[in-house]
Formats: structure tokens, C-alpha cells, sequence
């Protein structure tokens, strides 16, 4: 590990445990691991794989293209965008479709901007970017963070693409046709701190509801920093979280390495080799951000609780985490992993309505639960399980998919 990923492995551990202080709390209704520790020895000949494959691809290559390249790049940001919650403890909440690499100017509109907002920087050169959302509950409803990188050619086009941003916010048109549909004068707010960036104060209805909404875009060297903030408790609230945001963005950022977007094609599809062992989704699941090894800090953006995980992937010393159908998180030892195990699925059994379920047959230290979905509507299964210095975590809406998965992966990890 280089002196910057320690760096930055050190400054990630610091922030979590800022914001675990006065958070904890305890969940009724999920009783406590009680029983003592079965047997650990392997069963590999009651492991059920099901359909799913048990040897890893081969080795993936470079990317080959620079559109495949530019997603790798936007991946690459991961690790380098403030999640959330880093800036406001309580936003650990997942919406459906909350984490994306932004491909081509035309998903800023789906993914992050009012399409008015958007059309400020229409003709400029976007490169790729990253964006990442999540929102508060209990006592904090409704306040949400959407925080995003946008990488342009150059420093004066991502200049102009902020003022642009800003400007078509203070001028949204105030008609039916166009979404959203402003019921009040748009409002300029300043951002503490941060003399040079300005944002725009929308007023909308969202079904029966008056909502407000702070769009912040600052230009800082080639890229553009934005933030979309919501907070029931008014202006000043989205003013002092954007204001925190942009306190962590704008350092961390300035560590991020970009590549030459002409050598996009060169850059490798799976540096560590950990992709190809991973269980790979079928190709009509496969979403921008899959298929793909994370650091730490950018695999705490898919994480359902990144406060509460990210100090236990730490201590395992995680340092590549893979994304596909199954994640599986490579530790810094097989000890590591066997104690990651029960460490993670003690915070998934504290989330609300979490029950118990049969483990994987034939791993006797493998954890399954049945968990809310992240709308709260439809259940799922998560299993856990270590295999040797990885840890594989699977999720599905039924419990023998989890199951097999799980079975599957240890197969291919181990060989």
C-alpha cells in the first residue's frame, strides 16, 4: 500500500468514527447472538452452487474502447467523492439507483440535475463524473444529500458549466411544461466558507408537497463540484451541509490521479484480478457501476450502512472490493476475514425487521438474514461467509439464490 492510500485509508477511518460518536443506538426486536460458536471445518461436499458458475472468467484485459474506458475512469472516482454521510452522520439512508457513474452529459438530467439546470452546460466538453445519494431517517426525515465530481476537458469549461448550472437554476421557468414546476422566485443563497460558490434556492411541489431544494455547482480546476441538498429544517440547514460537503470535496479531490481521456482504452478492466472471481451478473442487470474492484472509500458508497460497516472493513484491513453479483471484499488475512464475518452480519442483524435464516450448508460459519429491501417493500436474503482472506456477502430475493451464490463463490475463490 502507497504512502497515499495509507493517507487516505487513515483520513476515511477518521471520518467514520467522527460520525459514529453519539450515534449509536439499539434495535428492539432482534434478539442477540447468544449461541456458542459451531464447528468451522468445511463441508465443500454438501456446497449446493445451483446454476450458478464456480470457476472465474478469464483475465478481463484492458478496456478497449474509450467508452468502456470512461466508465473504468468513473469508477476510478469513487474513492475520490464524499459519500454522504461522511458529511452529516444521520444521511446513511439508500434511495433506488443512489450511486452512478455519470457516461455522457445526457444522464446528468437523470442522475443528478433538473434537465433546465442541466442545459446550462450542454455545449461544453463533459468528460465523466460520479455521483453519490442518500437521505435521513426517524427524527431526520427529510433531509437528503446528492454529492457528485463532474470532470470537464479543462479548468475553464468546468468554470463556465458551474456558472452555467447556477444561472439556468436562477432562471427555471415558472410554467406546467417543465419539470419541476417552481412555485416561488428562485433564491440565490451564499455558501459558508466558500465565498466564490453560489447556489440556487428552488421551490416546487412534489405530489402534495412544498419542498425546497439547494442546487450547489462549484468549479474547482477541471472538474465541478455539486451538491443537491434537501433539509425540512430550511435554507440554513442546505447552506451548512453543502458548506461541509465541499470542506471534505475539495481536498480529497486534489489526491485523484485522472487519466488522459485519449488513453481511456488502455486503462485495465480489473487491476487486482478480483473482478474475474467474482460471480458476474447477467449481462441485462449490469448497471455502470458493476463489474468492477473498488478501494475501501469507494465501496462504502454501495453499502447499505457505510457509518456502521466502514470501521469493520477497516479493521480487516480491506483494500479491494469487488462488485458484481456477489461482493466480495478482500481482507488483509484469512483470520481477518473469518472475524469480518460475524463482525458484519451483527450490524445487519441490528437493521429493523431483521430475522434470522438457515446459513449455507456446508459453511458452518456462514450467517444468512432475511432484510427490509431498501424501499421497505419487498424482503431479501444477505448471506455472509468467509473464504480464505476474502469475505463474500451476497443479496436476493430468495433465500437458496443467497445461499447457492455464497456456495458458488467460495468455490471459485478457493479453487
Amino acid at each position: 500500500m502507497t504512502a497515499l492510500k495509507r493517507r487516505r485509508l487513515t483520513a476515511l477511518i477518521a471520518v467514520i468514527a467522527t460520525a459514529l460518536v453519539g450515534c449509536s443506538s439499539t434495535t428492539s426486536g432482534v434478539p442477540a447472538r447468544t449461541s456458542a460458536p459451531g464447528p468451522t471445518t468445511v463441508n465443500v461436499s454438501l456446497l449446493n452452487s445451483g446454476r450458478y458458475p464456480t470457476t472465474p472468467q478469464p483475465p478481463l484485459g484492458a478496456a478497449g474502447s474509450e467508452q468502456a474506458g470512461r466508465l473504468v475512469e468513473g469508477r476510478r472516482m469513487a474513492g475520490y467523492v464524499v459519500g454522504p454521510w461522511q458529511a452529516d452522520a444521520a444521511l446513511s439512508a439508500r434511495l433506488s439507483n443512489d450511486v452512478a457513474v455519470i457516461e455522457d452529459y445526457k444522464q446528468l438530467g437523470s442522475a443528478l440535475l433538473w434537465a433546465p439546470i442541466m442545459a446550462g452546460a450542454w455545449s461544453l466538453p463533459f468528460v465523466v463524473g460520479f455521483v453519490s445519494q442518500r437521505h435521513s431517517a426517524g427524527t431526520d426525515a427529510g433531509k437528503s444529500l446528492r454529492n457528485a465530481v463532474l470532470r470537464f476537458a479543462d479548468p475553464g469549461s468546468a468554470s463556465a458549466a458551474a456558472q452555467g448550472f447556477f444561472a439556468h437554476a436562477m432562471d427555471m421557468p415558472r410554467t406546467r411544461d417543465v419539470t419541476p414546476i417552481v412555485t416561488e422566485p428562485v433564491r440565490a443563497v451564499q455558501i459558508p466558507g466558500h465565498p466564490d460558490t453560489k447556489a440556487a434556492l428552488l421551490t416546487f411541489f412534489e405530489g402534495n408537497q412544498s419542498v425546497q431544494e439547494l442546487t450547489v455547482a462549484a468549479g474547482h480546476g477541471p472538474y465541478v463540484l455539486v451538491q443537491v441538498v434537501r433539509c425540512a429544517a430550511g435554507p440554513d440547514c442546505e447552506a451548512q451541509l453543502a458548506a461541509r460537503t465541499l470542506d471534505l470535496q475539495v481536498p480529497l479531490i486534489d489526491t485523484f490521479t485522472a487519466t488522459d481521456s485519449a488513453q481511456f482504452a488502455t486503462l485495465p478492466l480489473d487491476p487486482t484480478g478480483l473482478v474475474a472471481r467474482t460471480l458476474p451478473l447477467p449481462a441485462d442487470q449490469a448497471t455502470s457501476t458493476s463489474g468492477a474492484a473498488y478501494d475501501l472509500a469507494g465501496a462504502l458508497h454501495f453499502e447499505d450502512d457505510p457509518v456502521k460497516v466502514g470501521p469493520a472493513l477497516a479493521s480487516a484491513g480491506v483494500d479491494s472490493v469487488a462488485i458484481n453479483l456477489t461482493t466480495v471484499y478482500q481482507t488483509k488475512s484469512p483470520a481477518a476475514a473469518r472475524d469480518l464475518v460475524p463482525a458484519y452480519g451483527d450490524i445487519v442483524a441490528k437493521t429493523p425487521a431483521a430475522q434470522g435464516a438457515p446459513g449455507v450448508a456446508g459453511l458452518p460459519q456462514s450467517r444468512c438474514l432475511r432484510v427490509a429491501s431498501a424501499g421497505g417493500l419487498v424482503p431479501r436474503y444477505s448471506c455472509v461467509a468467509a473464504a480464505g482472506r476474502y469475505v463474500v456477502k451476497t443479496i436476493a430475493r430468495q433465500l437458496d439464490n443467497a445461499q447457492q451464490q455464497v456456495a458458488a463463490q467460495y468455490r471459485m475463490l478457493t479453487g
